[in-house]
């Protein structure tokens, strides 16, 4: 079973982070939004592989063979440095309006790095990234509906108060999971009448009390 109430944290490299985007920023052209919900890929089929630089807001990243929500990314972040063309098939980027977003060649941005010996921090973020993976599989795997929505909601508390506010709770949970939303509106509601959750129209307020291991 997982630790409900005590998982460890994983800390964004913000130090290395910021270097790299410092070494990319002024030569990276600002990346066009439609003000709502804007898809983009890692692999343009024209202009090859690009990185994005996010420096406001966030960016959801979606796996398009389940349309599963697999990762939400918040600025400052960088994504497309690894330039894997298997990667680029299998998901897309989405921002929300109010992102502040910049793309540059991979070509590019690799010799940036090598010019300005950045390797190091590049080891240190892509470090952050896999285990930000591996932190999302682990909320699945054997898991119960209780256990995962639990986790979910341990996760979506540590958002700002302004972003949680967009975000429906059940909608967070299920379409980042393959749970049955009757499973997970249960959840939810046992957890607001025993006190553990603070809902209001349908947002995470606040977690007021430790989950129960057992359900």
């Amino acid at each position: 079973m997982n630790d409900l109430n005590n998982r460890s944290v994983i800390e964004k490299p913000l130090e290395s982070l910021n270097r790299l985007i410092a070494a990319f920023i002024n030569i990276a052209k600002p990346f066009p939004l439609d003000g709502k919900h804007t898809e983009a890929r890692l692999k343009d089929k024209k202009a090859g592989f690009e990185i994005f630089i996010v420096t406001k807001g966030r960016v959801d990243i979606w796996r398009e063979v389940d349309n599963r929500l697999v990762e939400t990314a918040f600025a400052p972040t960088i994504l497309g440095l690894q330039g894997s063309a298997y990667r680029s098939q299998y998901y897309h980027l989405q921002f929300p309006a109010g992102c502040e977003v910049s793309t540059l060649p991979l070509q590019t941005a690799l010799e940036v790095i090598e010019q300005q010996s950045l390797w190091r921090d590049v080891f240190y973020y892509q470090g952050y990234l896999n285990d930000r993976q591996l932190h999302h599989e682990s909320m699945l795997i054997n898991s119960s509906t209780y256990e995962t929505v639990c986790l979910f909601l341990k996760e979506l508390a540590q958002y700002a108060d302004d972003e949680r506010a967009k975000l429906s709770v059940a909608d967070y949970i299920l379409q980042r999971s393959n749970l049955a939303r009757s499973g997970v509106m249960k959840v939810l509601a046992d957890l607001r009448f025993g006190g553990y959750i603070e809902i209001h129209h349908g947002k995470l307020i606040k977690i007021l009390n430790n989950f129960p291991k057992s359900y």
